[in-house]
């Protein structure tokens, strides 16, 4: 079985993840098979899951991806590197001032709709203090710094520094 490039899309709240995660996703799924993951939406239960019962269903269907013949799996969300450690990290970076504008965002109902979304509807005194750029893990192979910039651009250079190959 050929091998799956997988790429991991992280970094601290709001910072976009799942937006530029998805769209990565679309871009690649467009000439080649890929599935996509959000390791959030992937892991709800109640009671939550423990890191272990993450794992297991993280590699359920990682495994399915690949006997369906995935070349590419995206993985959104915060990032645990024994999950998959042949992962690529892609670190999205934030300034404050701008997490705090996204959080806010995402408090009062804006942004991309996410079931589930723990931020709709907290007060704005809760949200600002959420908002705490994260500095890249050592595993991130690249970081992507998103203040000011659209998504396209974003997703744009995430696919010419990981795919090279196919943003000719």
């Amino acid at each position: 079985m050929d091998r799956v490039t997988v790429l991991w899309i992280a970094g601290p709240r709001a910072v976009g993840k799942s937006t530029v995660g998805w769209e990565v996703f679309s871009r690649l799924s467009a000439t080649t098979k890929t599935g996509y993951l959000d390791l959030a939406q992937l892991t709800f239960a109640t009671p939550p899951l423990d890191l272990a019962g993450k794992a297991r269903r993280l590699g359920a269907v990682r495994r399915v991806h690949r006997a369906e013949g995935a070349r590419h799996l995206v993985v959104t969300g915060e990032h645990h590197a024994d999950l998959l450690p042949e992962a690529e990290l892609c670190w999205l970076h934030a300034g404050h001032d701008e997490l705090v504008a996204r959080l806010l965002l995402r408090g009062r109902g804006g942004g991309p709709p996410i079931p589930g979304d723990e931020l709709r509807g907290l007060p704005e005194d809760d949200l600002r203090r959420l908002a705490a750029p994260t500095p890249a893990p050592p595993a991130a192979a690249v970081v992507v710094d998103t203040d000011g910039r659209e998504v396209d651009a974003v997703v744009t250079e995430v696919l010419d520094r990981f795919f090279p190959d196919l943003s000719a």
